[in-house]
């Protein structure tokens, strides 16, 4: 009775006395995980957060012009799906992990629980003696709190050109000729950034093997003989 590919999550109810992660079972408790592989109850521990497919996008473009100048700008948009942010937490990390800037904000003594959701980073030694805090930390990445809208609205394109007076050509030889500056993926106008804290919206779950689409700036000159 959901729609294609909804998303759903493990039901976040804050970091405990030790800045773990934990969840609230079938029962209304909290603990550090529960068996996703166990089919009976799910539906009382997993909260539904809607589609990962929008529901609508479109584009909207415009161009004015005024004697040799003409501006055209086009916004891009997509709305009513939702986004899991990239798996960023784990139990323990390497030399060889790009850490999150979120961990700025993580729990480092007793009573930072009521101030953040980020968990500690925790000593190694502790992750592998108890399999429950490596398993928190999976479901910390497909919690509720890992969750955003992804409705956005983009500056897709914004072109700048002045076409030169046909006088001032025709002395060196050409019939028609223009200059244009042309920006891409200029800005994001709107999006859900307190919860999307610094992902595109437009760019996610890709594995982590390609990069956004960078802000681009061009200059072109077109001449015509």
């Amino acid at each position: 009775g959901r729609p294609r590919r909804s998303l759903f999550s493990a039901n976040f109810a804050g970091l405990n006395s030790e800045g773990v992660p934990t969840f609230l079972n079938e029962d209304g408790e909290r603990v550090l995980q529960f068996d996703l592989q166990e089919r009976d109850g799910l539906q009382d521990i997993l909260i539904f957060e809607g589609s990962t497919e929008p529901r609508g996008s479109g584009g909207f473009t415009n161009t004015i012009s005024y004697k040799g100048f003409s501006l055209m700008g086009l916004l891009s948009f997509k709305f009513g799906y939702k986004i899991r942010l990239n798996d960023a937490f784990f139990a323990t990390y390497t030399d060889f992990d790009a850490l999150p800037g979120e961990l700025v904000d993580r729990w480092a003594v007793p009573g930072d629980e009521d101030l953040t959701n980020i968990p500690t980073i925790v000593d190694r030694n502790v992750a592998q003696a108890d399999g429950n805090v490596s398993l928190a930390y999976q479901l910390y990445n497909k919690s509720t709190e890992r969750v955003a809208n992804g409705d956005y609205v983009r500056l897709k394109t914004l072109r700048l050109t002045y076409t030169l007076p046909l006088n001032f050509i025709s002395k060196y030889g050409f019939s028609n000729a223009n200059v244009a500056i042309e920006g891409q993926n200029l800005a994001l106008l709107y999006s859900d950034q307190e919860n999307l804290r610094g992902q595109d919206p437009e760019f996610f779950s890709t594995g982590g093997v390609a990069l956004p689409q960078p802000r681009l700036i061009t200059f072109s000159l077109n001449v015509g003989f």
